[in-house]
């Protein structure tokens, strides 16, 4: 039994049973994959996925168990290289930060810049999609701390540490009606046609709910994933925008106008998130400080070893 073959079944897993993809994850063949994975059986003794012809369509009752330890010693094969890189080069390395484009575009340059002059010689790597993904970056150990909104009910492994939360705005261009009104109300919204951020993202979620338990039907003309989008579509008058208040840049945005909405929108929670029982590089402790003071090194640690 080696590492390798427990890297290939937490893949496999991972892509949804689809070795075609695990095998162009790992940069390997998929033959290659199904035959180690066929020795990790052998030496197990039993059989871990359940296999329809050539298909594979889910895990064993054994396979559900190896999978969870495999997942713990592969977090902890990686905690150790990071113990050794922490010792061996403190002040180098890399961060993968998994979170929206909201945070990636108006909450996270002025961090990251000042991040990098402090630490030159870490890479930083910034992904950005919506919280589902960014959870499952986090989980499977592709990215290192998380920054965005939660959902329902997220993974039993993701650590989450309160952050901020995001109140919306409604975005109209200048001389708008909605301009004028001293006091914006969900009626008077509801008259224009709607642009707002994809429901899978924080400052999307909800919005039509809102309206719905005011008995009012608004016209959703488009929705989109990045604020930026959003905003050339109110500039060319398509509609008006529900947006992140956080989005709005007062210099590049100074042909639209910004109105709180925050009385008629709930506020959003966001979290930072790591893996529990991950190890976090002196750095990567310091990232997350930086993000959010509240956070240290030592209650971090004390909340990623705690939990269970």
């Amino acid at each position: 039994m080696n590492l390798q073959q427990l890297r290939y079944l937490c893949a496999v897993v991972e892509t949804k049973f689809n070795v075609s993809k695990a095998a162009e994850r790992l940069f390997t063949s998929q033959p290659g994959i199904s035959k180690q994975i066929q020795l990790l059986e052998g030496e197990l003794g039993v059989l871990l996925l359940v296999r329809k012809g050539n298909r594979i369509i889910g895990l064993t009752p054994p396979g559900e168990e190896v999978y969870a330890v495999a997942q713990r010693m592969l977090s902890d094969a990686l905690n150790l290289k990071r113990i050794g890189e922490e010792f061996s080069a403190k002040n180098e390395g890399s961060l993968v930060v998994a979170t929206t484009h909201l945070h990636a575009g108006y909450v996270l340059p002025k961090i990251i810049k000042k991040f990098s002059e402090m630490y030159p010689q870490v890479s930083v790597n910034l992904r950005q999609s919506d919280p589902h993904q960014i959870a499952h970056w986090i989980c499977s150990g592709e990215a290192d701390i998380g920054i965005s909104a939660t959902f329902d009910e997220s993974p039993e492994e993701l650590i989450l540490f309160p952050y901020s939360t995001i109140e919306r705005s409604i975005l109209v261009p200048e001389g708008h009606p909605l301009s004028q009104l001293k006091k914006i109300t969900l009626e008077k919204i509801a008259q224009y046609p709607i642009i707002s951020l994809d429901a899978n993202f924080a400052g999307g979620s909800g919005i039509k709910q809102v309206f719905e338990r005011h008995h009012l039907k608004p016209n959703f003309v488009l929705s989109a994933t990045d604020t930026d989008v959003i905003k050339t579509y109110v500039e060319i008058g398509h509609g008006i925008a529900i947006i992140p208040t956080t989005a709005y840049d007062t210099i590049r945005d100074s042909g639209l106008v910004i109105l709180d909405a925050s009385e008629l929108f709930p506020a959003i929670p966001i979290f930072i998130q790591v893996r529990s029982g991950k190890y976090l590089r002196h750095f990567m402790e310091e990232f997350i400080t930086m993000v959010c003071p509240n956070w240290n090194g030592e209650h971090l640690n004390g909340v990623l070893y705690n939990e269970k």
